[in-house]
């Protein structure tokens, strides 16, 4: 596995057979309409290492990136402990960029290994549909 944090991502045959398991959870199955972006936050996993996603659609394409949201203390150091002011900071930084994926051809899989304690953002882009929305089946998964 990578150990300095890159995204692996691969693709797998087998799109009807995945798309039938994961629409068995309403919660797997997520609507993105016309002209949209839907964000899907999920939060790292004490026990886990990495972050693995899977995700198809039916008939079209759709865009498709992450990002990874944590918290930073921010203050200044000035004075004794007693007067010093921190603040909580939320960094973001771009893991992948927003692609259009063949995700109706093939199911798309990714994979990376938490670079801390955060939240990852997975993006599904329908920006540049102006008249078709898009069922996205997606399932994630924490390895240790």
């Amino acid at each position: 596995e990578d150990s300095d944090g890159d995204v692996r991502m691969w693709s797998k045959s087998g799109i009807d057979l995945f798309i039938a398991e994961v629409s068995r959870d309403a919660d797997s199955v997520l609507n993105v309409g016309r002209g949209e972006t839907v964000t899907v936050r999920i939060p790292t996993y004490e026990s886990g290492t990495a972050l693995y996603w899977e995700f198809a659609t039916q008939n079209y394409d759709i865009g498709f990136g992450a990002s990874f949201e944590w918290e930073e203390e921010e203050g200044d150091n000035i004075g004794t402990p007693h007067d010093k002011t921190l603040e909580m900071t939320v960094r973001r930084e771009p893991i992948l960029p927003i692609l259009r994926r063949s995700s109706h051809e093939k199911v798309i899989t990714g994979s990376h290994a938490f670079p801390r304690c955060g939240t990852y953002l997975l993006m599904f882009d329908n920006s540049f549909s102006l008249l078709r929305s898009k069922t996205v089946y997606y399932r994630v998964f924490y390895t240790r």
